[in-house]
C-alpha cells in the first residue's frame, strides 16, 4: 500500500504561517476567505481575504521594493524590482502549497525578487493512488495492470472529474466581478498589481512561473493583467515547468500576448521524448503524467498538451514562436548554458532541480548567459514526498503481456439490478443468475453485482479487473441488465450549453448522479488487450440515439404490451445537476457556471469532433433493442435474455451476426424489439464467445441485423478497417443510426 506520512505543511509553525501571509494568496474554489486569521495556528487555519491580497501588494510589496531602491547608488535610477507570481502544480494540496512557497520565499528575496505563491487547493496525486489502489471504495484494486488499464481508471473512477475541477477553479480564481460580486482570488491580485504599477511607473516588472497544472491557471491569471483602464505595459516572462497546460489553450489565451510583445519572453522546460516515456507516476503508470492528463483527464483522449515532446513538435504556431529564441523551448536532461539547463528526469522534480531552478532565477533576476559569477544564490533542494506503489518501488515496471498458444481463460460478469429506489424492475437479477448459468455451463469463470452491490464504482471497477487481468487468446463477457437513459452530454460539441444528450447505463446508485456514460465504457474497451476476445450482452436502453429517437413526452406516454416494463428512465432536474455535479460541472453556482464557460471557449479543440476510436476495435456488443426501441421485460426476465439464451442453448456455435440474427427471429413476433449488432472487420462472422485465436472467417462489417452482406467489396482491409471505425459507436453500449463510408 501507499506510504503513510503526516499531512503535508505539518511542520508548519505559527511564526511560518505568520510569515507567508506576507507572500501567499489561498483560494478554494477560487475564491477567497471573508474572514481570516491574522496569526493562523494551523495550515487549516490559514487563508486569505480580499483584504490581505491588497495588503501583500500595496504594503508588503511596496516596503520590499522600498529597501530593494534604496541599495541603488545616489544619483542613480534603480532598476525595477522583480515580482515573480508563482502558481504550484496539480499534485499539490493546501498544506503541500505551503511548503513550497515557505521553501522558496527566503531563496527569492536574497536574490532581490519578491515572490507572490499562488495556493490553490488539489490533490490530484492522492485522488489517483487511491483510485488505482481501490482505496476509493476499500474493496476492489489492480495489481501489475496495463498503461491502458491505469488510463482507463483514473478517467472513469475519479481522475477526470478531479482534473476538470482543478481547471475550474484555476478559471473562478481569475474571474472578475460579477452581479452578486463573487470574484476570483486571483482577479483581486491582478487588479492590485496593475493599480500599484500604474501609481508606481517602474517600480517592478512581473514574472510568471508555474509548474505542471500551474500553467493552467497562469493561462487565465495572466490575461487580467491586460485588462482594463490600467492594464499593465508588458509581462517580462513567463516560464514554465512541464506545464500541464492543453496547446489550445496557451495558444488562446498567452502565445497572442507574446506574439505581439506585451509578453516578453515564454520559455518552457520539459523532458524530450525519451524520458517522458520512462517516467513513473504514483509507481503505477510507466509514463509521465503528462500522458496521463493527456490522455485520461481531458475530455477527447488524446488533447494536445503544451509540455509533451511529441505534441509540441507538431504545434507549428508555437513551435513557430519558441524557435524564434534557443532559449525559449528547453528540452531536458540538458546542461545548456546557466540560463537553460534542467537535470529533472521526473515531471514532478522539475520545481525541484537545482539546474532548472537556479536557471528560472538568472531569468528573473537578469542575468547573463556568460560564465562570469552572477551572485545569484544556489537553490536549496529538498526532500520530496514519493508515493509508494504496493511494492514500494518506483522503478517503471515491463507492461504485462499473455503467453501466446496457452488455454485460454474465459472470464464473464453478470450484473442485474432490480430494486432501483423509485423505479424498480423484475427481471434483471434474475437475467444475470441465468446468463451466470449458462456461461457457467460454458466454462466461464463468473463474477456477480446484484442490486446493491452494483453501485457505478464497482461495476466500472469490475469491468476493468476483467480487462487488466486478460491476456492474449482470453475470452472476457459482460452481460448487463437494468434501466437505461439519457444525460446531458458534457462534451460533445455543446459541451458549453448541455444542450446536447448522451446515453448512459443506471446503476443502482444513479439518481445520486452515478451515472456510466458512454466515454466511460470507451475508456474501458479501449483497454482490452491485444489478443483478448470480449463480448458484451447488454439488456437495457442506452442508445446513443435515443433522445433522437424516443423523447421524454414520448417515453411518458408511449404504450408497451399487457404485462412488459420497459428497462429505461428518465432523470428529473435535481438528478440531471446531480449528474452534472459529479462531473464537475454544476450549474447551480453562477459563479462557477462562468468559470467553466471560460474553460470550454479556451479549449478551442475541445469536442471539435468525437473522440476518435481505436483503429483495432476488438469488442463485440449485442444490444437488446434500436436506437429508437425500449428494451422490455415480461414474465420475470428480460424479452431479449429470454430469446438469447434461448438460441444460446439450442444453437452454439453460430457466429456473432447468426446468433444475432436467431434472437431477432424468436423477439419479432411477439415485441417491437430488434437486438442490435455492433462487430467490426472479422468479428462479426466470429463464432460467438470464441477466442481470437480461432480460426477468423471471411472479413467482414455488420451494423444491423438486416445486414447479412459482405461489406469489403473487394477493398483494401484498410479501407474496410476505415469503415468500420466510421460505422462503430466505440463510446457507446450500443450501436449506429446507420453506417455510411
Amino acid at each position: 500500500m501507499p506510504t503513510t506520512t503526516a499531512p503535508r505543511g505539518a511542520s508548519l509553525t505559527a511564526a511560518d504561517l505568520a510569515a507567508l501571509r506576507k507572500h501567499v494568496v489561498h483560494t478554494a474554489d477560487g475564491k477567497l476567505a471573508q474572514t481570516a486569521p491574522t496569526k493562523p495556528r494551523t495550515v487549516e487555519e490559514f487563508a486569505t481575504t480580499a483584504d490581505d491580497v491588497r495588503r501583500i501588494v500595496m504594503t508588503d510589496l511596496a516596503a520590499f521594493v522600498e529597501r530593494q531602491t534604496g541599495k541603488a547608488a545616489k544619483g542613480d535610477v534603480p532598476p525595477p524590482v522583480p515580482v515573480l507570481i508563482w502558481a504550484h502544480g496539480g499534485l499539490t494540496d493546501k498544506g503541500a502549497g505551503l511548503q513550497t512557497a515557505h521553501h522558496q520565499v527566503a531563496w527569492w528575496k536574497k536574490n532581490g525578487v519578491y515572490p507572490i505563491h499562488l495556493v490553490w487547493e488539489s490533490g490530484l496525486l492522492t485522488t489517483l493512488a487511491d483510485v488505482i489502489s481501490g482505496r476509493a471504495t476499500g474493496k476492489r484494486g489492480f495489481t501489475d495492470i496495463t498503461d491502458a488499464a491505469v488510463e482507463a481508471a483514473a478517467r472513469v473512477l475519479g481522475g477526470r472529474r478531479f482534473w476538470d475541477d482543478m481547471k475550474l477553479d484555476s478559471a473562478a480564481a481569475c474571474l472578475p466581478a460579477m452581479k452578486d460580486g463573487a470574484r476570483g482570488g486571483a482577479d483581486v491580485l491582478a487588479g492590485a498589481l496593475r493599480e500599484y504599477m500604474a501609481a508606481n511607473q517602474g517600480a517592478i516588472e512581473i514574472h510568471v512561473a508555474g509548474h505542471s497544472a500551474g500553467s493552467i491557471y497562469h493561462s487565465h491569471f495572466v490575461p487580467r493583467l491586460f485588462d482594463g483602464a490600467d492594464a499593465v505595459d508588458h509581462v517580462a516572462s513567463v516560464t514554465f515547468l512541464a506545464p500541464a497546460v492543453r496547446l489550445d489553450t496557451f495558444e488562446a489565451t498567452l502565445l497572442p500576448l507574446a506574439e505581439t510583445g506585451k509578453i516578453h519572453d515564454v520559455a518552457i522546460f520539459t523532458m524530450d521524448e525519451t524520458h517522458e516515456k520512462r517516467d513513473n507516476t504514483a509507481g503505477v503508470y510507466r509514463k509521465s503524467l503528462l500522458y496521463l492528463v493527456s490522455r485520461a483527464f481531458e475530455a477527447e483522449k488524446g488533447a494536445k498538451i503544451l509540455g509533451l515532446d511529441e505534441h509540441l513538435r507538431t504545434a507549428g504556431r508555437t513551435m513557430a514562436y519558441l524557435g524564434d529564441d534557443p532559449g525559449r523551448l528547453v528540452k531536458g536532461p540538458i546542461s545548456k548554458g546557466r540560463l537553460s539547463s534542467t537535470q529533472a528526469t521526473s515531471h514532478g522534480d522539475f520545481d525541484n532541480d537545482v539546474e532548472t531552478m537556479m536557471s528560472l532565477a538568472r531569468r528573473v533576476v537578469g542575468v547573463p548567459d556568460s560564465d562570469e559569477p552572477d551572485g545569484v544564490a544556489e537553490f536549496p533542494p529538498r526532500a520530496r514526498e514519493v508515493v509508494l506503489d504496493a511494492a514500494g518501488s518506483r522503478t517503471p515496471r515491463p507492461e504485462p503481456t499473455g503467453v501466446r498458444g496457452a488455454v485460454p481463460r474465459k472470464l464473464a460478469l453478470c450484473i442485474g439490478i432490480d430494486k432501483y429506489p423509485k423505479d424498480p424492475l423484475g427481471g434483471c437479477v434474475a437475467d444475470a443468475n441465468a446468463w451466470g448459468a449458462a456461461l457457467e455451463a460454458a466454462k466461464f469463470d463468473v463474477e456477480y453485482l446484484r442490486d446493491g452491490d452494483a453501485t457505478r464504482d464497482e461495476i466500472l471497477r469490475a469491468m476493468l479487473d476483467k480487462v487488466s487481468t486478460a491476456r492474449d487468446g482470453d475470452i472476457i463477457a459482460i452481460q448487463f441488465a437494468g434501466h437505461g437513459t439519457f444525460v446531458p452530454d458534457l462534451d460533445g460539441d455543446e459541451t458549453d450549453a448541455f444542450g446536447a444528450s448522451d446515453e448512459a447505463l443506471c446503476p443502482v446508485d444513479f439518481r445520486g448522479g452515478e451515472l456510466i456514460v458512454d466515454d466511460d465504457l470507451a475508456a474501458i474497451w479501449d483497454a482490452i488487450p491485444d489478443g483478448v476476445a470480449a463480448t458484451l450482452f447488454f439488456d437495457s436502453c442506452h442508445s446513443g440515439t435515443v433522445n433522437r429517437g424516443l423523447t421524454r413526452s414520448e417515453f411518458g406516454t408511449k404504450q408497451y404490451p399487457a404485462g412488459a416494463t420497459p428497462r429505461m428512465t428518465v432523470l428529473d432536474g435535481e438528478e440531471e445537476e446531480a449528474f452534472r455535479s459529479k462531473r464537475a460541472a454544476a450549474l447551480g453556482d453562477e459563479f462557477r457556471r462562468a468559470a467553466w464557460d471560460r474553460v470550454v471557449a479556451v479549449e478551442t479543440d475541445r469536442a471539435a469532433e468525437a473522440p476518435a476510436p481505436r483503429g483495432d476495435p476488438r469488442e463485440v456488443l449485442v444490444s437488446a433493442c434500436q436506437p429508437d426501441q425500449v428494451a422490455l421485460e415480461t414474465n420475470g426476465h428480460g424479452v431479449f435474455t429470454t430469446a438469447a439464451l434461448a438460441v444460446l442453448a439450442k444453437s452454439p456455435g453460430l457466429t456473432n451476426s447468426e446468433f444475432v440474427a436467431a434472437v431477432f427471429d424468436i423477439i419479432d413476433d411477439d415485441y417491437e424489439q430488434r437486438p442490435l449488432l455492433s462487430a467490426a472487420g472479422p468479428l462479426a462472422s466470429r463464432v460467438l464467445l470464441t477466442s481470437l485465436h480461432d480460426v477468423v472467417e471471411k472479413q467482414k462489417l455488420v451494423t444491423d441485423t438486416d445486414t447479412d452482406t459482405d461489406t469489403d467489396g473487394g477493398r483494401s482491409p484498410a479501407d474496410v478497417r476505415t469503415a468500420a471505425i466510421v460505422a462503430i459507436l466505440r463510446a457507446t453500449a450500443d450501436l449506429l443510426e446507420s453506417a455510411t463510408e
